[in-house]
């Protein structure tokens, strides 16, 4: 075989025309990737830390290996050091990988009985990890989990008489192992109960928190649910009063072009014969056009500064929305700087829409367990500031969306600026609006273009 025939080139890779021993091992990694990640939760840093303390803990505590004799004599063994890594190893990673966490604390218990060591404290990491299993696991392990706090317990029974009573730390155990068949029958049942009872509290306690976590998950989806029905709403009044424009509108331009064109009509044919009547017929038609001008730009004005129905919110009620976030899984930190100042009511209700917007693509795009900074300033002009992490599962936001351009719209109107981007894995929305006494009060103030947002100028 010559060398160019051994290389793949790039444009063969780019296609997918890899070679046969080639594809098989790509689609094994790719299948192993993805059965990793299926079976793996995201943690934040907080988590990862307690989850490794706790390992280091108890690899420093319980999980020592050391053997603890009948005549109270402690030795190390070294035939205890496989269990006691991978103890450690699983309680680290309990939360983050169940599934593979379960396995490891079977392999280690499997390496304990066939080292011949009876019950440990290492055997607390077994209990651990059957918490994290069915807490943080899927229905097969918790299921599985659960069959193995019976089944281990009773293997570790049936194999009391092969264990050295010398070094069995319960004496009372190790005397009955020699003792009558009875006595053995009772001591092993107890231990049978021990076991199967510590199982058990496990297995409820991970249930419990399994049960905890989905009605969060639950109540998270409604808060979702619950504000997009609230938006549907809104939007909906909105395309009503649109369409209600739209119709006055039709009613305002077909009625006066219709006058314009007959006085147009009635003064061309009356021009040579009767000026005075041609006359009064382009005043007819200068006073309806501008009656119709100025009716146009008012229904324009409304279609594109048109309100939802009723108050419209405050600055006064974003307590009360970050309330509903935080009860909806939010974490949200609060920053203010500056002594408040007067905003006008049409700004107070264009930031309330961007907070509550923004909140609400946290809980739909973003990483909704890190946590989320509001920063509200005050100073020469007032300035908002929501910044959260970006979930990894989530693609690039664009500044396409609709409740982007919404929120660009609305401060918009106000006077303000909007300016939405990804900083590295956050999202950055920032804002700033005019105070009441900063509004612009002069003819040549008013007759300036209106300010538009940063989304709106790439939008152009």
């Amino acid at each position: 075989m010559t060398r160019s025939s051994s290389v793949v080139s790039a444009s063969d890779l780019g296609r997918g025309h890899l070679p046969a021993d080639v594809r098989p091992r790509r689609s094994f990694l790719v299948a192993v990737a993805n059965l990793w990640r299926d079976h793996t939760h995201r943690l934040t840093w907080l988590q990862w830390v307690t989850d490794i303390i706790l390992g280091l803990l108890f690899a420093i505590t319980l999980g020592l290996p050391l053997d603890y004799n009948a005549v109270d004599e402690t030795t190390l063994t070294w035939l205890l050091l496989p269990s006691w890594v991978l103890f450690t190893v699983a309680i680290i990673i309990r939360r983050y990988a169940p599934w593979p966490s379960f396995l490891i604390v079977v392999l280690a218990a499997l390496l304990k009985s066939i080292f011949a060591f009876g019950p440990h404290p290492q055997d607390v990491a077994i209990y651990l990890s059957i918490y994290a299993a069915v807490a943080y696991g899927s229905r097969a392990l918790l299921v599985t989990s659960g069959l193995y706090g019976v089944v281990a317990p009773t293997v570790i029974v049936a194999l009391i008489p092969h264990w050295n009573p010398s070094s069995f730390t319960w004496d009372a155990i190790a005397s009955n192992t020699e003792g009558s068949r009875d006595e053995f029958l009772v001591a092993a049942a107890l231990i049978w109960l021990l076991f199967v009872g510590a199982g058990v509290v496990a297995w409820l306690a991970g249930l419990l928190r399994r049960m905890h976590l989905r009605a969060q998950e639950v109540k998270n989806r409604a808060a979702i649910i619950e504000l997009e029905r609230i938006r549907a709403k809104e939007q909906l009044t909105a395309e009503q009063e649109r369409t209600q424009i739209a119709r006055d509108m039709h009613d305002v331009v077909a009625h006066s072009l219709a006058v314009v064109v007959a006085q147009a009509d009635g003064a061309r044919y009356a021009m040579k014969s009767s000026p005075e009547t041609a006359e009064a017929a382009l005043v007819t038609i200068s006073s309806t056009a501008r009656s119709a001008l100025v009716d146009v730009r008012g229904l324009l004005g409304q279609l594109r500064h048109s309100q939802e129905a009723g108050p419209e919110p405050g600055l006064e009620e974003l307590p009360a929305l970050y309330s509903r976030m935080r009860a909806a899984g939010l974490d949200l930190q609060l920053e203010t700087k500056g002594e408040p100042r007067a905003l006008t009511t049409q700004a107070q209700g264009a930031v309330f829409r961007l907070v509550q917007e923004s909140l609400t693509n946290v809980l739909k795009h973003g990483d909704a367990t890190q946590h989320v900074v509001v920063r509200v300033s005050w100073g020469q002009v007032f300035e908002v500031t929501i910044v959260n992490a970006i979930a990894e599962a989530a693609g690039s936001r664009g500044q396409s969306g609709h409740g982007l351009i919404g929120m660009a719209e609305r401060i918009g109107i106000a006077g303000g600026n909007v300016q939405a981007e990804r900083l590295g894995d956050q999202f950055r929305v920032h804002a700033w609006l005019p105070l009441a006494s900063a509004q612009p009060t002069t003819t040549e103030e008013l007759k300036g273009e209106p300010a538009r947002s940063t989304i709106e100028r790439q939008a152009l």
